[in-house]
């Protein structure tokens, strides 16, 4: 069961706090969209000179926010890709301050605004900006040229080339509100929250300003706090950062927890001489998370919490991340039980970010430092000391973010696998970055992701351990003996599993975990210093790493690619269930059920405030006859078996009862009927597993591919008599035919050496 109305609710709330993507020009917000067509061109061997003059009406067209490799011509293309649109200046920011913003361009990239050079960048996740005010043309159209370089890459996940999030041109007033940073940390011991608001100004005028910053807060409920009011004086053509700090009684305020997403509104507004100037708004949440001794606690209360890895992958999206695959994806992995995880290697999207507030899912996020000789793990780096500025500038206010990661599985690139550790150079890399981050944020937890911390050689001073907060390591196999080497070097200090898994789980429906994975996930529990795990992964993902199947489809997710659930989904959603049991049973005059809380030494293990079951009865036809709720007291480690007797007064044969959350997501089914999987059938032909339209206007197809595919042809018409259409290709697993969106469609292929599939229709 599903509760698609509270879907809709979180999807309306999600929406609602995000910029419209399809408006052009926002004039009370100052922005100027860019998203939308660009002129493209692949190409490595154009030089930038001819590119500057080039005739742009000839080149391609894609779009932006996008990657190109979602294109059937550039499926496979590696190195640099070039796009080029106009815009024109609306008449009344001719005395504005101008930028053009880019909110990710995968992964290093060059920016040309009317033939001259605005700058380069590098890191294909965060975002980077450029004043544009002297240079912009305000009487005719400008010309913005980008170039994108995906040739860097780091890890098994695909290298979506491309300009991935959105463009924009800014307007503002000489002095404006950079950012708010805002940090609202509980003292449980004096029952006070110390709330600290750093506020950056920018003032590109030639004269000083007093600056009158005015601060409303307003909580979950509306409830708005006091006023708050901050004096400076921004110094000219410079920066100025200056402190608001107060506090809040604890029991005034509603605390941010994963089963209890409470978010506050910060509103301010600067103003000089009685003008206003400028005005940023954030959300922010009022939770601790914190290391003590061999434990986590969320806000003091103790907890051990499993998630999952997600790689930012879609075989049509690429990895543009638009609303509905995230709001799907993180709801998906709550119904799992997934509550905490380093999600990816990876700075993640913004609004992927604004969900797993609203949500509650809680993460750490990491930059992309990985691997045996990751050629960025060098001390004192300034590239990835900037990976982190911008990461950590961009996402402070996010309640979701719980902690900070300096890399994963860094390792000397030389040598046998059990003589592996960490070179001196990449040791005090990731002390170094932990020092820096120390001085950007001191309200999170640090980390480093390990695979190295269980070797024979491993130790103080080779493996990062005095400066981590929370010790996270990655298994694939022999989970609880690598733990336990890990935990007797480096003691005192949680363990979290930040990867487990075991092998490939596979592509199709009836993939499932080795028993040796669901043996290690059970031993794991027994373990006290172990606060929890994560899964790789939530969902299959695009890869030309070894040993990947000929689909290009990596098969470590519990969902394919395309989001369809394999039986491993279900075996994972038992094993991260909050509770450690729950059966229903029904008779001719009875109806039971009984739930059976955690032990307190078990992953997961915190407490269940504010759940619920919903249970529904069907007859013998397998109609619903009744559907009723049950509201649960708190329930924590530990406690006694919950039971529940009724009378069975519609004379039902069948029910399924299922536990809610607070959040109306269900973690946990049982029925009286068992089920079964039907059995996957072995076919002579590729399976169409996705058939929809894309975003530009197409149809997308997902097919199966095996060892000997080579080439697949499509035939594809109006209907399925009529398949009039046919064309081939030697893409694999995924490929886009331009259709009308009015028209209906109808496929069906065949690869080189299989027989035709079944036609299949485009449902609407």
């Amino acid at each position: 069961m599903r509760n698609f109305a509270s879907i809709a609710l979180f999807s309306l709330l999600f929406l609602s706090s995000c910029t419209d993507k399809s408006a052009e020009i926002s004039l009370e917000n100052e922005t100027l969209s860019l998203n939308g067509k660009w002129h493209f061109l692949a190409s490595n061997e154009e030089s930038e000179e001819n590119l500057l003059t080039a005739d742009y009406t000839k080149w391609d067209t894609l779009s932006v926010p996008g990657n190109w490799d979602v294109e059937n011509k550039y499926a496979h293309f590696k190195g640099k890709g070039y796009y080029q649109r106009n815009f024109s200046i609306p008449q009344n920011w001719q005395k504005k301050q101008i930028r053009i913003k880019f909110d990710a361009v995968y992964e290093t990239s060059k920016v040309w605004l009317n033939g001259k050079l605005l700058g380069a960048h590098e890191g294909g996740y965060t975002p980077f900006e450029f004043n544009i005010t002297d240079q912009v043309l305000t009487d005719k159209p400008n010309s913005i040229l980008v170039m994108a370089d995906n040739t860097f890459r780091r890890g098994a996940w695909w290298a979506w080339g491309g300009i991935s999030r959105n463009v924009s041109l800014l307007a503002h007033n000489d002095v404006r509100l950079v950012r708010q940073h805002i940090s609202a940390v509980p003292n449980f011991d004096k029952g006070m929250v110390a709330i600290a608001i750093s506020y950056t100004v920018e003032n590109n005028s030639g004269q000083e300003k007093n600056i009158t910053i005015n601060t409303k807060i307003s909580g979950p409920d509306n409830e708005a706090w006091a006023p708050k009011t901050l004096e400076l004086t921004a110094s000219k053509n410079g920066i100025t950062t200056k402190v608001l700090t107060f506090q809040k009684p604890l029991e005034e305020v509603k605390l941010w927890h994963f089963d209890r997403p409470n978010l506050y509104s910060l509103n301010s507004t600067i103003a000089s001489d009685s003008q206003e100037l400028d005005a940023v708004s954030d959300k922010f949440g009022i939770r601790k998370m914190e290391a003590i001794g061999e434990q986590l606690y969320l806000n003091n209360e103790a907890v051990r919490l499993n998630g999952f890895n997600r790689v930012h992958d879609h075989r049509f999206f690429g990895n543009t991340e638009p609303d509905e695959l995230i709001k799907n994806d993180i709801l998906d992995i709550k119904a799992l039980g997934g509550n905490f995880s380093r999600i990816i290697h990876a700075p993640v999207s913004k609004n992927l970010l604004q969900f797993c507030d609203s949500i509650g899912y809680m993460l750490i996020e990491e930059i992309p430092v990985w691997g045996r000789g990751a050629p960025n793990a060098i001390p004192n780096n300034p590239r990835t000391k900037k990976w982190l500025d911008e990461m950590i500038t961009r996402d402070y206010n996010h309640a979701s973010i719980v902690g900070w990661s300096m890399g994963n599985e860094i390792g000397n690139p030389d040598g046998e696998w059990e003589d592996m550790t960490m070179t001196p150079d990449q040791y005090n890399y990731v002390n170094d970055m932990l020092d820096h981050v120390a001085s950007l944020d001191s309200t999170r937890l640090k980390t480093v992701v390990s695979f190295t911390s269980h070797l024979p050689l491993a130790k103080p001073g080779n493996e990062p351990y005095e400066k981590l907060d929370l010790l996270c390591m990655n298994s694939y196999g022999e989970t609880y003996e690598k733990v336990g080497k890990a935990h007797a070097r480096f003691p005192g200090k949680p363990i979290f599993i930040s990867e487990i898994g075991d092998k490939q789980i596979g592509l199709t429906s009836d993939a499932e975990f080795s028993d040796r994975l669901i043996e290690q996930l059970n031993k794991i529990r027994t373990l006290p210093y172990v606060v929890g795990s994560s899964l790789w992964t939530y969902n299959d993902y695009r890869s030309d790493y070894k040993a990947t199947p000929p689909s290009e489809n990596r098969a470590w997710g519990v969902v394919d690619v395309w989001r369809n659930r394999k039986k491993a989904y279900k075996q994972i959603q038992d094993i991260y269930a909050p509770v450690q049991g729950l059966e229903a049973t029904i008779n001719k005059n009875e109806i039971a059920i009984s739930l059976l809380p955690r032990n307190q030494q078990d992953i997961p293990a915190y407490s269940m405030e504010g759940y619920m079951l919903v249970y529904e009865l069907f007859n013998d036809k397998g109609e619903s006859v009744s559907k009723e709720r049950i509201e649960l007291p708190i329930i924590k480690p530990g406690d006694d078996a919950l039971k529940f007797n009724f009378k069975n007064d519609p004379n039902a044969t069948q029910i399924n009862v299922g536990l809610w959350s607070p959040m109306q997501i269900e973690v946990k089914t049982a029925s009286s009927k068992k089920g079964s999987n039907p059995p996957v059938e072995n076919s002579n032909f590729p399976v169409i597993e996705f058939l929809d339209r894309t975003h530009d206007g197409g149809v997308g197809i997902g097919y199966t591919v095996s060892e000997k595919d080579s080439i697949f042809t499509f035939k594809y018409g109006k209907s399925p008599e009529n398949l009039t259409e046919e064309t081939t290709t030697n893409l694999k697993g995924a490929f886009k035919i331009e259709w009308s969106q009015t028209e209906p469609f109808f496929v069906k292929l065949k690869s080189d050496v299989t027989d035709w599939s079944p036609t299949k229709q485009l449902k609407e």
